[in-house]
């Protein structure tokens, strides 16, 4: 009772409005659901309160209606279209103070029932009829057993969502046992549906089929979600052609492990879609899941045998889509075509892409028939060149498996095309694992700002961002992006009396010159599985569409002061940040300094201390930081019932060349004593006032004073002073730092570097000391000079 009475004084105090933050979603629940129905989804995350919109990024599914569960749950009731595309579908909360990442739902055939414990032994198998879905989760250890009843010659398919779910990473393990014990089926993991995995039979004998499902290496959770689809549905792997016009009416063959072929005439959407899409509809129903189709504008042409050699080659016209089959071991499909000189094509070879076994390899040869050209492995397990015809004529190239292998399934598709631009827009990841910061939410009144990342392909140049139907109440601040550069900051702001709302923006950007007629759209990715090794990406989902939202008011507001001088190259520059705070609000407010012209180095960021109202972003230039004007901002964040954003407005950053350059000679001088810099000034842009210089990276225990000079000063000379405890040695660090007055403010600027050598005194000399004096002889005793009689006797007589 006190801790509520305290709180509500501590409201009472405070004037603004406290706002929750940073929304997050955690997970929907079901993780499926049935087309042709309505449902009841579970949004789970944190901050979800005030939530106001459900925004899905692909047709088929309407919402009826949201539901305020409590401040971490929403329901969302849904209606799905009786022809929604099957697969996944991606969602994501609109709060009144943000936007939740996107999370994944699925959409399937058939209605659902839930799993029902226990069913682990082969006695308690649960009974499942065709084609419904088993809604599970596979715990640790777990062994779940199902049974169904079939009819001999009656086709069954069962498939398996887990990994596919975006959950958790899980492997499953599905196997199917006949009505006499054995095991008929199994499979671990597959080549389209990754980890997750399918069998499709048909029955020999009436009776009772059991599956057994559980993960590969008995692991999981209890969030370890399944979907389990059981029926007697089609369930190719393959599709051939894998591709088509876009608009145009295709034969397809579906290739079906269990009823072999199936073959309808497929309708390719005009604009090519996001998903797989594509799926085999018979009398018993559409498979679970699509398999893979692309639509590309190319015309389809397929191989013709005999063409096992170079001198039998079947003859198609570039630019093509050329659908073959390997259909035995030790198979090679020729292909001719006419190259004229200089041009030049993209040869792309589609296999494990389209869930093909084959592993392709691409040979190119030349009108000589010598060989010119190849690759196995440029996209992944598939082939990919770059081929510019050298010469006119006529030129060749293969298809055949690196082991030689073959079979109805080894199908390819080799799409040759021209080299077209292609152009994309995103925005960078903050963290490589992480959606923070991937959508754009502005509070009334402020603003807030992104860099956005550019992919060029086969084009240079700048590019601008084309116009974009933005949320009433925002306006969009840019400026082109350069050609050298792939960022460019964007500035959202909302006017005070914007009203709460948003949606999802088919953001789309350009190259500056229209006449090019490149365009683009922008995508953006959510890592949803990963694993070993080393956080490996297993289930990634990619978005083409830019959430963006106005939202509630924030107690804070930054902004940058403008500079009025430039920075230059060698310089620095204090870089003012202001906080505008709302009455009551004093929380410390990081700021960032997200985009950097080139050569500009800054911290990683700077904070705003509680209760303080500005604070100086230091700023670098290098050397050759590129000259010119370039927009920058500032990122602000503080903790507002959770981490709250804004921006400063788009400001100028003007990069210059340096005023001065100083040459200074090296100087050098003894412990204790003094000596000179002298320094040559070379005037590279006026300037108006007084400048000061001062020689920096002295050595300690040196003195050295500031010189004053204009802009006709042609040399300094600075006295340094040293002390008997200056270090020894050569002091390569000294510079000249120049500090100029401009438009009212001061450009600091390193001018020119030296060196200065500092040496030991030589010792001082000392006095000569004369030797000391001979000491006279001493006269010899009688003994001494009886010795010495004798000696010379003795000589005399030898």
């Amino acid at each position: 009772m006190l801790f509520r009475i305290l709180t509500l004084i501590v409201l009472l105090l405070v004037p603004f409005t406290v706002q929750a933050s940073s929304p997050t979603l955690t997970i929907i629940m079901p993780r499926g659901v049935q087309r042709g129905a309505q449902h009841e989804l579970v949004f789970s995350g944190a901050r979800l309160e005030e939530t106001q919109q459900c925004l899905l990024y692909f047709d088929g599914v309407t919402v009826d209606k949201l539901e305020q569960v409590d401040a971490n749950q929403v329901k969302v009731t849904i209606t799905v279209a009786a022809d929604c595309r099957l697969g996944e579908h991606v969602a994501q909360l609109r709060t009144a103070s943000g936007i939740t990442e996107f999370r994944s739902f699925f959409v399937g055939p058939f209605p659902s029932i839930a799993e029902v414990e226990p069913n682990n032994e082969v006695s308690a198998a649960q009974v499942v009829g065709f084609n419904s879905t088993v809604a599970g989760a596979i715990d640790g250890e777990d062994v779940d057993r199902f049974n169904v009843t079939a009819t001999a010659g009656q086709r069954v398919s069962i498939e398996v969502e887990a990994i596919r779910l975006g959950t958790i990473f899980v492997d499953p393990f599905l196997s199917v046992t006949g009505p006499d014990g054995n095991v008929i089926a199994w499979q671990d993991d597959s080549l389209w549906l990754k980890q997750d995995c399918f069998v499709s039979f048909v029955a020999a004998a009436d009776g009772n089929y059991q599956v057994l499902l559980r993960d590969a290496s008995y692991g999981g959770n209890a969030s370890s979600y399944y979907r389990l689809h059981v029926g007697n549905f089609a369930r190719p792997t393959l599709a051939f052609p894998a591709g088509g016009p876009p608009g145009q009416v295709v034969p397809v063959e579906f290739i079906d492990v269990a009823g072999g072929s199936i073959k309808q005439d497929v309708t390719v959407p005009a604009i090519a879609p996001l998903r797989d899409w594509l799926v085999v509809t018979d009398e018993q129903g559409s498979s679970p899941s699509p398999v893979a189709f692309r639509v590309v504008n190319l015309p389809n042409l397929f191989d013709a045998e005999p063409n096992q050699d170079i001198e039998t080659p079947t003859a198609v016209s570039v630019p093509c889509a050329v659908n073959g089959r390997l259909d035995v071991a030790g198979d090679i499909d020729w292909f001719v075509f006419e190259g004229k000189k200089d041009q030049v094509f993209d040869i792309n070879v589609f296999a494990r892409q389209i869930a093909s076994p084959l592993d392709p390899i691409l040979n190119v040869w030349g009108p000589d028939k010598n060989h010119i050209a190849g690759n196995d492995d440029g996209a992944g397990p598939d082939s990919y060149l770059r081929f510019a015809v050298p010469a006119d004529g006529n030129y060749y190239f293969r298809i055949l498996d690196h082991l030689s292998r073959g079979g109805s399934d080894f199908i390819y598709r080799v799409e040759i095309s021209t080299v077209t631009p292609k152009l994309s827009v995103s925005i960078p990841r903050i963290d490589r694992y992480s959606q923070g910061l991937q959508q754009i939410f502005v509070p009334r009144g402020n603003r807030y700002a992104t860099q956005l990342s550019a992919t060029r392909g086969d084009f240079a140049g700048q590019i601008k961002l084309l116009e974009n139907t933005l949320p009433a109440g925002i306006k969009m601040y840019h400026e082109p992006m350069a050609g050298n550069l792939t960022t460019m900051p964007v500035v959202f702001e909302a006017t005070a009396d914007a009203a709460l709302g948003g949606g999802l923006l088919d953001f789309r950007a350009g190259h500056l010159d229209d006449s090019t007629g490149i365009t683009g759209g922008f995508t953006n990715y959510g890592s949803f599985v990963l694993g070993e090794p080393n956080n490996t990406d297993y289930v990634r989902c990619v978005v083409d569409k830019l959430p963006i939202a106005v939202i509630n008011p924030l107690p804070f507001r930054i902004e940058i002061v403008q500079p009025a001088a430039p920075i230059v190259r060698d310089g620095s520059m204090s870089l003012k940040v202001i906080a505008h705070r709302d009455e009551g609000f004093t929380a410390a407010i990081n700021v960032q300094f997200p985009f950097r012209p080139p050569g500009i180095g800054a911290a990683g960021q700077v904070t705003i201390p509680e209760g303080q109202t500005e604070v100086i972003y230091p700023l670098d230039a290098n050397a050759n930081a590129e000259i010119g004007s370039w927009p920058v901002y500032t990122l602000g964040y503080a903790d507002v019932n959770g981490t709250a954003w804004v921006s400063s407005q788009l400001a100028k950053l003007v990069i210059a060349d340096r005023y001065v350059v100083v040459e200074l000679q090296r100087a050098g001088c003894e412990q204790g004593q003094e000596t000179q810099f002298v320094g040559t000034i070379n005037h590279v842009t006026a300037f108006e006032g007084t400048a000061t210089a001062e020689l920096l990276g002295i050595p300690p225990n040196t003195e050295v004073g500031p010189i004053q000079f204009d802009q006709s000063t042609g040399q300094l000379s600075f006295i340094v002073k040293t002390k008997p405890e200056t270090p020894v040695g050569k002091h390569t660090g000294v510079f000249c730092r120049v500090s100029i007055p401009v438009n009212g403010e001061t450009v600091i600027a390193t001018a020119g570097r030296s060196e200065l050598q500092v040496d030991q005194p030589l010792p001082a000399e000392q006095a000569v000391v004369p030797p000391p004096p001979v000491p006279a002889e001493r006269p010899l005793s009688r003994l001494e000079k009886l010795r010495e009689a004798a000696k010379q006797a003795k000589e005399q007589k030898q």
